[in-house]
């Protein structure tokens, strides 16, 4: 009997390995978790905002700490359709 033709299987979702850019990637503007940083240190994160980057890439700005110790860092989506840490151009420009 002839074989039946193969079902098309979409590639499975690239997971980041930075844990930063693996909540950028999941999260909604505005939301609030918390991330294991190297040295297993736990930070609390916070998506803030949504842009198209110059270059065309969406990106994520995530906020880590709070108060005075709050610091920016970048996740910018590839071409794969995963994210990567990017280096901010504006700091605090979202606050």
């Amino acid at each position: 009997p002839p074989l039946a033709s193969a079902i098309p299987v979409p590639p499975a979702p690239i997971v980041p390995t930075d844990p930063v850019s693996a909540f950028a990637a999941a999260a909604n503007p505005g939301q609030e978790g918390t991330v294991t940083l190297e040295g297993g240190i736990v930070e609390r994160a916070r998506l803030a905002r949504v842009y198209q980057a110059a270059s065309g890439r969406e990106c994520r700005e995530v906020i880590l700490g709070s108060g005075v110790a709050e610091r920016a860092r970048v996740a910018c989506r590839q071409a794969d359709g995963s994210f990567t840490a990017a280096r901010p151009l504006l700091r605090g420009a979202a606050r």
